[in-house]
């Protein structure tokens, strides 16, 4: 989960365009730069009558269509995005297509007929958004990124809507369980996205009767942020979301959303030029939850609010402890959380120095001495903030550098440190607890500290002290991950996976661990027990993931695969055979795909099927062209084969592809019935 607008591809080309007009519009009509930024600031204030009022005279008024098209777009926005009159909305977009008889450009009536669709969706209306969008499928060449933006735009309402059935159908039927919190989840997710149902008020109502009916789920942090975030995001209601935010706090301080809110209640504040509201509430983001993954930006909204604050020393102290202790380590694509998306971190580097004076004085010998005195004293939170001003002050200094390598082991001491805090707190209700212990087993496990011992030992806590919870299948989920992938113990492993299906079998955790349990008896060579623990991971329901290129992996397709993987391991080649072939056929979305064509090719050299071989050698060739997806899945799947001994190289993969197609001569026209 990540904050942040989500705005598809053809509403950013859409915009850029529309700037273009905007540009034009300032030149023909030397009022209208005044008129922009006179409604900006009235829709900043939530004075949307008077806004709208404003546009309709000067759309009114003007001569020019493109001075006309902005205004109705304008008002078009006010009404699907502050007011939520989708109605006038709807009608305001169709005045925008009057206008083409009157010479407004194409892409501006195409803006306008995916204005009018989202609006249906908005309303429920998807047979309407359809037709909509087919009409616009009509009107743009089939080159056009339109035309491909409104097909993708039906296909995503049709398999939301199908995903909706298949949701609604899951939560009636495991009404009262844990996999009926999920589907309600997803439900509330459909209606929230703006690419599938774009209903949000929907997904709010949905999303609190997720809380009314599974008020101690592991997901209801999540739900009640997801619709504090709607409010604050699409909605654009401050004062609901910053209820509902508070309100996530309270009820779940624990919770990484707990983090999440508070980062979004002072960029509330701090959207509005409140920044002497917003400052304390990134300070208190910071003590609280020091591991929280956007820290970077929290510390450098802090410091623009220091700065606009005129609090010039704290805020060089804190622009410091970003440039050298965070912005070395960021990935660039995270700068778009500071509003730097399109610059390159050296670019910010450069900025960043600008507003920072050099102090006179160090002393680093003294801060790392510090520093190690706190953490012998197991004072993490002390020896964290010292370590922070230590990076700040004395960046090149070879204690800096010390500090630098104990600083992330440092974060996650502190962020444990926090939580035990939390956990001696006499009046913490147990599903907090529960969350707090679990959290702990987390942080252990994670970079840099990666203690799995100490992982364990929280998650048999959380199992001790939470047995009744969801939560608690969690931790022997991972308990048994730990065992499996960190501690080489199979047996361990398998007598935790059990435990997690005997005492929560309808869950998330349940269908993950006989998935587990499946793959440590594949690789202890127990075959028939790893036949039946995938079968059982198939009789779940599937909780799709979405891939690139419209693949979707699940624990199912997983299972299915191995299903043949099994019998081929097994030397059952015939079975293995009609697994694979059944699977080819059934699961036409899957990103195997390519692997078992070359399990299938393995299996018919093995049964002196040369041409039947080549022809699935073909196949797979065929998937794999100019296809990460399918390549990755082929060198983890079958590189098992022997004769597949590989790297993960695209060109070592096709070069064998190819040799054994040559080797095995002309290939069958399709394959065997």
């Amino acid at each position: 989960m990540r904050g942040g607008s989500i705005i598809t591809e053809m509403e950013k080309r859409s915009r850029l365009i529309l700037l273009s007009y905007v540009l034009l519009i300032f030149l023909l009509c030397p009022f209208a730069d005044a008129y922009f930024k006179e409604v900006h600031v009235l829709i900043q204030a939530g004075r949307y009558t008077d806004a709208n009022n404003k546009l309709e005279a000067l759309a009114e008024s003007a001569k020019d269509i493109a001075v006309k098209s902005w205004c109705y777009y304008q008002i078009g926005e006010i009404h699907y995005n502050y007011t939520h009159q989708y109605t006038r909305a709807s009608e305001t977009y169709d005045k925008i297509l009057k206008l083409e008889k009157m010479g407004l450009a194409a892409e501006e009536i195409f803006l306008a007929i995916i204005k009018i669709g989202d609006v249906h969706s908005r309303m429920g209306n998807y047979q309407d958004a359809i037709e909509t969008y087919d009409r616009l499928i009509k009107l743009a060449p089939a080159s056009h990124f339109v035309h491909k933006t409104g097909l993708q735009k039906i296909r995503d309402i049709n398999n939301a809507l199908s995903d909706l059935r298949e949701q609604q159908r899951i939560a009636i039927q495991y009404k009262g369980t844990p996999l009926a919190a999920i589907a309600q989840f997803q439900i509330a997710e459909l209606y929230r996205n703006h690419s599938q149902l774009n209903q949000p008020e929907k997904a709010i109502e949905k999303y609190e009767s997720l809380l009314e009916s599974h008020p101690d789920d592991i997901m209801a942090p999540e739900a009640r942020w997801r619709i504090a975030y709607l409010w604050h995001t699409v909605l654009n209601q401050s004062a609901l979301a910053m209820a509902t935010y508070r309100k996530v706090i309270e009820d779940y301080p624990t919770s990484n959303f707990a983090a999440e809110a508070l980062f979004q209640m002072a960029n509330i504040h701090r959207t509005s030029e409140k920044y002497s509201l917003a400052i304390p509430i990134f300070e208190k983001l910071k003590q609280r939850y020091p591991n929280f993954w956007n820290m970077h930006a929290v510390l450098y909204w802090t410091g623009i609010c220091y700065e606009k604050t005129l609090n010039n020393p704290k805020a060089i102290q804190v622009f410091k402890t970003f440039l050298h202790a965070y912005l070395p380590q960021l990935d660039p694509g995270y700068l778009g959380q500071i509003s730097m998306h399109n610059k390159s971190i050296s670019d910010v580097q450069i900025q960043i120095k600008k507003k920072i004076e050099e102090l006179t004085e160090q002393m680093s010998a003294t801060e790392l001495e510090r520093l190690n005195k706190a953490r012998a004293d197991r004072d993490f939170s002390e020896a964290l903030s010292i370590a922070r001003h230590l990076i700040a002050t004395s960046p090149h200094t070879p204690q800096a550098e010390q500090a630098a390598a104990q600083l992330p082991t440092l974060q996650q001491l502190t962020a444990i440190e926090n939580l035990r805090e939390k956990l001696r707190d006499q009046n913490l209700v147990p599903i907090e607890a529960a969350r707090a212990r679990l959290q702990i087993g987390t942080i252990y496990e994670r970079k840099p500290l990666q203690d799995y011992p100490k992982a364990i030992e929280a998650y048999q806590k959380v199992f001790k002290h939470h047995a009744d919870l969801t939560h608690s299948a969690e931790a022997l989920y991972r308990s048994g991950l730990i065992y499996t992938e960190q501690l080489s113990t199979p047996n361990e492993a398998i007598q935790t996976y059990k435990k997690v299906i005997e005492t929560h079998p309808n869950t998330l955790q349940a269908m993950m661990a006989n998935f587990q349990l499946g793959e440590l008896y594949r690789e202890l060579h127990r075959y028939n027990e790893a036949l039946q623990a995938y079968e059982t991971t198939i009789g779940y329901p599937e909780r799709d993931r979405y891939l690139a290129g419209g693949y979707k992996d699940s624990f199912a397709d997983r299972a299915q695969f191995r299903i043949g993987r099994v019998h081929y391991d097994d030397r059952r080649y015939n079975e293995a055979r009609f697994v694979f072939e059944a699977f080819i056929q059934n699961r036409t979305q899957s990103p195997r795909l390519a692997a078992a064509y070359v399990y299938l090719a393995a299996i018919c050299e093995n049964q002196g099927e040369n041409a039947q071989a080549a022809y699935f050698y073909e196949r797979a060739e065929s998937q794999l062209k100019d296809n990460a997806i399918q390549m990755t899945m082929l060198v983890e799947e079958a590189s098992a084969l022997g004769k597949l001994q590989i790297s993960a190289d695209p060109d070592t993969v096709m070069r064998f592809i190819k040799e054994n197609r040559k080797r095995l001569g002309p290939a069958k026209t399709g394959p065997t019935q």
